[in-house]
């Protein structure tokens, strides 16, 4: 899809909102419509903000960044804040030269500090209108280029993934595995990982977003990795979990709970359902074994240029509907406190006929098992 399509889409969204205009804020959002790909330093220095009118396009940013912005975002006009003029005053003087009345904005983006600037520079000529889903609701449905830049980045990801396996006949410590993960992921062409890696064993596992530390990886014990990577702005995101020897018996019963719901979740997911329904799914699975309580956060998130972002398949948020072109975690879990935890993810393209599970690598328990999929 165009950035030409993506702007009249976006329009056509401005239009329904009874907007003149829409300021956005959000680096993954400003990438997306004008394929710029500056970086901001949050929440106080950003690289630039787009105002998209009924018929003009306008990137606004300051002169570090002016020239990275002109060959990137060719489809927009660069206009300059800095020096002594801040962002509010310039943004002031184009809405004003535009006639625009109700301006839309990210409002879970745009720090609260920087809405009183800009409030303040519009008094009397515009009022801003919160706006947080209009272009939520747009990158929500991935185009076919989108699909494939997630394809390239999940590749990617079952290829670090198979090297962690490996690296495990190590005895490595959950940091040095983490960092295993990240030189990967740089040394074979990601721009960064996704987010921090998930590398941890034994009772930390029981830990969801647990931090690698200095402690040694037993043959015994749970192994949890979650890794993602950054491939051409674009995310993955995967969970496994395994063993590197045998486990006692009740860790291998919450292991296959786990799968199995993870597996009824994705057969039976389809367009039209809410992401309530499809967590409800997995997470009925769980409830029936007895570990419902141990089932302490939702089924999955949209993927992107964000690693978390609409849809939300889960019982707080999951009122949205799932459409074909939606890629989205399916990761259900248990955790045991002390004991040691269970986390099972993929990531799926929704098609008009059900989920295609886009993560090929192997979900088994026994190390052994791994490496002979990986191997075979």
């Amino acid at each position: 899809m165009t950035v030409a399509i993506r702007l009249h889409r976006l329009r056509e969204a401005m239009a329904d909102a009874d907007l003149e205009g829409v300021l956005v804020s959000q680096p993954e959002s400003r990438r997306y419509l004008s394929e710029y790909t500056g970086t901001d330093l949050p929440p106080r220095d950003s690289a630039g903000y787009l105002l998209v009118t009924g018929d003009r396009q306008i990137l606004l940013t300051d002169p570090r960044t002016q020239g990275q912005a002109a060959a990137e975002a060719t489809e927009f006009v660069i206009e300059l804040y800095g020096g002594t003029t801040r962002m509010p005053e310039r943004l002031r003087e184009l809405v004003a030269g535009a006639g625009i009345r109700r301006l839309g904005f990210e409002s879970h983006h745009l720090p609260y500090g920087l809405w009183q600037e800009v409030a303040e520079a519009l008094e009397g000529i515009a009022t801003l209108v919160p706006t947080p889903e209009l272009i939520d609701g747009l990158r929500a449905v991935k185009d076919a280029s989108e699909v494939a830049a997630i394809r390239a980045s999940v590749a990617l990801n079952d290829a670090a993934f198979g090297h962690l396996a490996r690296a495990l006949r190590g005895g490595h410590t959950e940091a040095e595995l983490a960092w295993e993960a990240e030189n990967f992921f740089r040394t074979h062409g990601a721009e960064a990982v996704a987010f921090d890696p998930i590398t941890v064993a034994g009772p930390n596992t029981a830990i969801p977003h647990a931090r690698p530390g200095d402690r040694h990886i037993g043959a015994d014990e749970l192994v949890l990795l979650d890794i993602g990577a950054r491939l051409n702005g674009y995310c993955s995101d995967m969970t496994r979990t395994l063993c590197i020897d045998s486990l006692p018996p009740h860790l291998s019963e919450i292991w296959q709970v786990v799968l199995d719901a993870q597996a009824e979740a994705e057969s039976r997911v389809r367009p039209g359902m809410t992401g309530r329904e499809v967590d409800g799914i997995a997470r009925g699975v769980i409830e029936r074994h007895g570990f419902g309580e141990r089932f302490v956060h939702g089924l999955g998130h949209g993927i992107g240029l964000e690693v978390h972002e609409p849809p939300w398949l889960l019982r707080s948020r999951g009122e949205n509907v799932l459409e074909p072109g939606m890629v989205f975690s399916i990761e259900p879990g248990i955790y045991l406190p002390e004991v040691g935890g269970v986390r099972i993810e993929d990531l799926v393209l929704l098609t008009d006929t059900g989920a295609e599970v886009l993560c090929s690598a192997p979900k088994k328990l026994r190390l052994e098992e791994v490496l002979s999929d990986l191997d075979g």
